[in-house]
Parts: structure tokens; sequence; C-alpha cells
């Protein structure tokens, strides 16, 4: 069924871009390009959609929003792509989630901090708005410090953490507790003096 996908991309500086599946079904051995990029942005996400599915996009600086990817038009396999989010000087995108349509509550966002706090919430405490605009916060990073990760987890999932001085850990979501949207959450990785969690 290509022809009911489509191939969401999101960029580091809050761009989305959303293009029909079968518009990659020729590949050639050198590639084709799939979208272009304003300098010094990245690609570093990329989720197939069934074209009703909303879309989490979270920010470094604690910011969030939901809408439903259907405020995105399809567009052409080379172009650049809109606007997601609308971003503070210095902020970046550093999470996105796939929330489907009739999605059940075994899924929750993880929000993890630099300063190795975590916490769950429902996917339910992030209230649908329309693309490209501020969005409501998701962390008080002025208290518990910036935002390193957002996913989607379920509670059969394990989560593995990594500090900046290489440790890793691994521990099951199970563990973490679901709290509110505003809420700092729970030590989820112990960190030395000047460590975070990458």
């Amino acid at each position: 069924n290509e022809e009911e996908l489509f191939l969401c991309m999101f960029t580091r500086k809050g761009i989305i871009k959303r293009t029909e599946l079968e518009q990659y079904r020729n590949l050639r051995k050198s590639g084709i390009i799939a979208i272009n990029l304003d300098e010094g942005d990245e690609l570093a996400w990329v989720w197939l959609t069934d074209g009703e599915d909303d879309i989490l996009v979270a920010t470094r600086n604690g910011m969030s929003i939901r809408f439903n990817e259907t405020d995105c038009r399809p567009i052409g396999r080379t172009a650049r792509g809109v606007k997601a989010i609308e971003l503070k000087e210095g902020d970046e995108v550093i999470g996105m989630c796939v929330i489907a349509k009739g999605q059940d509550d075994s899924k929750k966002i993880l929000t993890v901090s630099e300063t190795g706090l975590g916490r769950l919430s429902e996917h339910s405490e992030y209230r649908l708005q329309s693309r490209a605009g501020k969005g409501v916060i998701n962390y008080h990073i002025e208290k518990y410090g910036l935002v390193t990760s957002v996913i989607m987890v379920d509670a059969e999932d394990d989560v593995i953490l990594i500090s900046s001085d290489g440790i890793i850990i691994r521990i099951p979501s199970s563990q973490i507790s679901t709290v509110s949207r505003t809420s700092k959450g729970v030590r989820v990785m112990k960190l030395s003096e000047g460590e975070k969690v990458v």
C-alpha cells in the first residue's frame, strides 16, 4: 500500500517535509535527493506515516508542539519542507514522535534532561495545535536542565542512557514514573559533577 503511506522528515532547525513514499520507488545506485537542507541544518528523523497521524515535536529548551500531519501538505522529493515549530534563538529540535490515530494509552512520551531526570507523560497531555506555532512548555529547563531526548515508549521497552563521560545504563521504562507534562520526573541516571546525559 505504498500509495497510502508518507515519509515525514524532520530537521534540527524545526523543518518538516512530508512526501508520498512512492516518490522514492525508483532509486539509483548513486542515490537520489530526499530533501534540500538550509545551511547549518541537518536531517535528524524520518518516520513512515499513514496520512492521519499526529506529530509531536520537542525542543532542547523545553518546548513542544503537537499537530496533525495533514497540516503539512505533501510536497515533491527535492523540496525543502515547511516550519513545524517556531524556534527561539539558540533552540533546536531534539525529539519527535508519531502518535497514531486512535493510539492507546500503553505508549507514553518519555522526556529526559541533561541532568539525569526523566519522566513519562500521557500523550493526551499534549493538546492538538496548528503547525508552525511556538507550542507549549514540555519541561522547565531553568529548574531541571536542558532536554536531551523525547521519545515514545511502552511498558515493555527498555531505555538506554549514555553520559558525556561514556557511561551507559539500561533501565526498564516501567521503572520511570508517569506524571504530568509540567513535572520534573525522577532520577533516571546518577551523574558525576560536570557530567550530563547525551
